[in-house]
C-alpha cells in the first residue's frame, strides 16, 4: 500500500492493490451472480409467451414457443456480446485532456428520446486519444471523476473502473468491487468492506 501522507490519503502514484485476494474474490463472486442471473433473465421470455398461450386463447402454444424464442435468443445474444466487450477491454493508462457535455434531442414519432451526452476526451499513455461516453440516467463515473489534467488507470474488470494517480485530488473513492463512493480517507468500502484502492 502506498505511504500515507494525511488524513489516510495515499501519496501520489497507482495502488499495488489492484490484485488483492479480497478485490478479485468480490470480483468473481459478481461475476457468478451475472451469470446466474443471465441464466435466469434468457428464458424469461420463452416461458412468458408459453404460459400467455396457456392462459389465454389469444395465441397458439406453437406460436408462442416461437416468438418466446425468438426473444430469448436475442437476449442470450446481447448477453453474450457483453461478456465478450468485457473480457476485451483492456487496461490502460491515460491523462484528461478536455471534457464536454451536449443535448441530444431526437425526435422520431411518438418514441421521443432527448439526453445530455457527457464525453471525457483521454489520451492514453501509447498516444492514443479515447473518448469516455456516457449519458444522463445512467452513473457518471469518468465525467463526474475525472477533470482536465488528471492522469489515471482504467481497470475495466472492477465496478468502478478509474483509478487517479494523485488520490489527493480526488472527491472520492470508488469501490473497485461494487462501485459505491467512499471518504477518500477510508481505507476499506463502507458497504462490501472490500480494500480501497489506495
Amino acid at each position: 500500500m502506498k505511504g500515507d501522507v494525511r488524513n489516510g490519503i495515499p501519496a501520489p502514484g497507482f495502488s499495488d492493490r489492484a490484485n488483492d485476494p479480497e478485490i478479485l474474490a468480490g470480483l468473481k463472486k459478481n461475476r457468478k451472480a451475472a451469470v446466474g442471473c443471465g441464466f435466469i433473465l434468457v428464458p424469461l421470455p420463452l416461458i412468458g409467451f408459453i404460459l400467455y398461450s396457456v392462459f389465454s386463447d389469444k395465441m397458439e402454444i406453437r406460436k408462442a414457443v416461437m416468438f418466446g424464442g425468438i426473444v430469448s435468443a436475442v437476449f442470450f445474444v446481447f448477453a453474450l456480446i457483453g461478456a465478450v466487450k468485457n473480457r476485451a477491454a483492456k487496461e490502460y493508462d491515460a491523462t484528461v485532456i478536455d471534457k464536454h457535455s451536449e443535448w441530444v434531442d431526437r425526435r422520431n414519432g411518438g418514441n421521443d428520446k432527448s439526453y445530455t451526452r457527457y464525453t471525457t476526451v483521454v489520451r492514453t499513455t501509447d498516444g492514443k486519444k479515447k473518448n469516455i461516453v456516457e449519458n444522463s440516467g445512467s452513473p457518471l463515473q469518468a465525467y463526474e471523476y475525472l477533470n482536465v489534467g488528471d492522469s489515471f488507470r482504467y481497470h475495466p474488470r472492477f465496478a468502478f473502473p478509474y483509478e487517479l494517480y494523485d488520490k489527493s485530488r480526488a472527491p472520492y473513492l470508488g469501490c473497485a468491487v461494487c462501485g459505491t463512493k467512499n471518504a477518500v480517507s477510508d481505507d476499506r468500502c463502507g458497504k462490501c468492506k472490500a480494500p480501497l484502492l489506495k
